[in-house]
């Protein structure tokens, strides 16, 4: 598994499901209404692959969605993973794209990591990145990350 999906697999369940455990039935059935979310990143104009793309609720209340994108910089959002969809709201949105280089050490070896994109995109007060989810969903994102 590549070290992307392998983040982005961690920090889905770090956003979303934070403390809770199996998903009882009783649960699915109370969760909120999903609609279709996906997009596209870019980076400089080209298609950003393997990066993270994290929609944060502005509502104190709000569900988080996730994903990561493909070889074409497409995403599909989830909320509740492994189903498709995010929750009609108002989100700031964070980017990461990362690089872990090895660092040699004669005990255990510590991971350096590496932001290939600007790393205010991993920052939602900074990213300067926002989206409007409507009920009826949302499938043309558009995110186009300059230097």
């Amino acid at each position: 598994m590549s070290r992307a999906r392998t983040y982005w697999l961690l920090l889905t369940g770090a956003v979303i499901f934070s403390g809770c455990g199996q998903q009882s039935d009783r649960w699915k059935a109370q969760r909120p209404t999903v609609a279709p979310a996906s997009g596209t990143v870019t980076f400089e104009g080209l298609p950003l692959e393997g990066a993270v793309v994290v929609f944060q609720p502005t509502a104190p209340d709000g569900i988080g969605a996730s994903a990561l994108t493909d070889s074409d910089g497409k995403f599909e959002l989830k909320t509740f993973p492994p189903e498709s969809g995010a929750v009609p709201g108002s989100y700031s949105v964070v980017i990461m794209k990362t690089d872990a280089e090895d660092q040699p050490s004669e005990d255990a070896a510590p991971v350096m990591v590496k932001s290939l994109i600007p790393i205010k995109y991993s920052i939602a007060a900074k990213s300067g990145l926002v989206a409007d989810i409507p009920p009826s969903g949302l499938e043309n994102i558009s995110f186009d990350l300059k230097e």
